[in-house]
């Protein structure tokens, strides 16, 4: 209920009439940077004869007192001409696409904005992309998927632009889509219903889910591109309380759509939500300067983990992820098992966890932690984490060219072995090691 509340503590700043100006609460509650740029684009676009406004996500947050950054301008007139003259005027840069009227401006501090010409789609099937003509305010805010993301404020005055009801909406804590084709012109919008649903603590308005249950019985997702739904499932596990949203798409049998054998029994959703609690170890010093939790990856790691090969391997190919996704998860899938297995041996070595370990990627070793069986392995995993893939060997490839040892492939068993017996204690520096390759090879 915490937006719901944050919208009536920001209600009560309002001007109370039927013309709400957020003039007052835009210079408040932006950062000072922000809120003159915002009113550098309202006067220049009146200037050049156009009308600005800043609209969609950034006005929905704004009045729920939620920091976002996130701007998007739609110009009434010519967006790609005011983009251009905004540009010059500001010493920015500019990347425009004439053929959907829209703009990036790229400020000096490399801060950027949106632009858009004010807009209608027209969708002649489900699913399919739509077709675009230029047209007023109110056309564009119609386009949008929810009452509470088509709201708009007039940058030449501070007025509210709110034809649909948002912000009643808001105050409501209801979910509603603008039409009764919303669905079927992008199905998309059943899962981003979900994800503002419980990013909000809203609900989804009884005529919205019934017509988005419908949308999932008549299959309206297998219409659009397997690249679409993976963005909007990405999207659903970048969430904060992405376990609710998870939870919620499961009751819609939407699980189905990362892979049908998935399910979210209390071992997964206890998982979830332990990797929902590493936020507290982020600044751990474990961690190296380039390694940050990646929680999708990691929750993806989580709903595949039950999987049998097959069902993983059609999951995997159905999702189109990226490389580095693709090659992490199978690390946690095949290879993640054998190396726990390994260590939890009790006459294991520092040496064989190090050994055991080396090859698998940061954020497979982060979910073993989660995976493994008893508390010893997790320890030895921390121990791996927190120290011995930190430690560099006392002696290199170059050491032994410099005593003498022509280079060949006994490299690699030299240096390995000598390595492990620094692991494990019994060479304590680099003359030792020195003395040890020298009377062994």
């Amino acid at each position: 209920m915490t937006a719901i509340l944050n919208y009536g503590k920001v209600k009560e700043e309002m001007t109370q009439n039927s013309n709400i100006n957020f003039e007052s609460l835009m210079q408040k509650k932006l950062p000072k940077k922000i809120y003159k740029l915002l009113k550098s684009i309202g006067i220049e676009s009146k200037n050049l004869g156009y009308s600005a406004y800043v609209v969609g996500g950034f006005v929905r947050d704004l009045i729920l007192d939620r920091q976002n950054l996130d701007i998007d301008i739609i110009i009434e007139g010519d967006g790609i001409d005011f983009a251009t003259k905004f540009a010059e005027s500001n010493k920015a840069k500019v990347k425009t696409h004439k053929q959907f009227g829209t703009a990036v401006i790229t400020l000096k501090d490399g801060f950027k904005i949106d632009i858009a010409t004010a807009r209608t789609e027209i969708y002649e099937r489900p699913g399919a992309l739509p077709t675009v003509k230029f047209g007023s305010i109110k056309d564009d805010l119609y386009r949008r998927d929810f009452t509470i993301n088509a709201m708009a404020i007039a940058l030449d005055n501070g007025d509210l632009v709110d034809f649909l009801g948002g912000i009643s909406d808001l105050e409501n804590g209801k979910i509603k889509i603008i039409h009764d084709r919303s669905f079927s012109d992008d199905p998309t919008r059943i899962f981003r219903a979900i994800r503002f649903e419980q990013r909000f603590s809203f609900k989804i308005d009884k005529q919205t889910e019934k017509l988005l249950k419908e949308a999932i019985e008549k299959d309206f997702l297998q219409k659009i591109t397997r690249q679409r739904i993976r963005n909007e499932i990405l999207l659903i596990l970048d969430e904060k309380n992405s376990v609710e949203s998870l939870m919620r798409m499961e009751k819609l049998n939407l699980i189905r759509y990362i892979h049908p054998e998935i399910s979210l029994d209390n071992k997964t959703l206890s998982i979830l939500n332990k990797i929902d609690g590493l936020k507290m170890f982020e600044n751990l010093p474990f961690l190296r300067s380039n390694e940050k939790f990646d929680y999708v990856l990691l929750r993806l790691m989580a709903l595949m983990d039950k999987l049998n090969e097959m069902d993983f391997n059609n999951a995997l190919e159905g999702l189109v992820l990226n490389k580095k996704y693709n090659d992490n998860l199978k690390a946690s899938f095949f290879d993640l098992p054998i190396a726990l297995q390994q260590i939890s041996s009790d006459s294991i070595t520092i040496s064989g966890i190090y050994n055991s370990l080396k090859n698998l990627p940061f954020h497979a070793l982060i979910f073993g932690i989660f995976k493994a069986s008893n508390k010893e392995t997790v320890y030895k995993l921390m121990i791996y984490l927190a120290d011995l893939r930190m430690t560099r060997p006392f002696i290199n490839g170059n050491d032994l060219k410099e005593i003498g040892y022509p280079e060949s492939p006994l490299y690699n068993e030299i240096l390995s072995k000598t390595f492990d017996m620094q692991l494990d204690g019994i060479i304590e520096n680099k003359e030792q090691a020195i003395k040890f390759i020298k009377q062994n090879y």
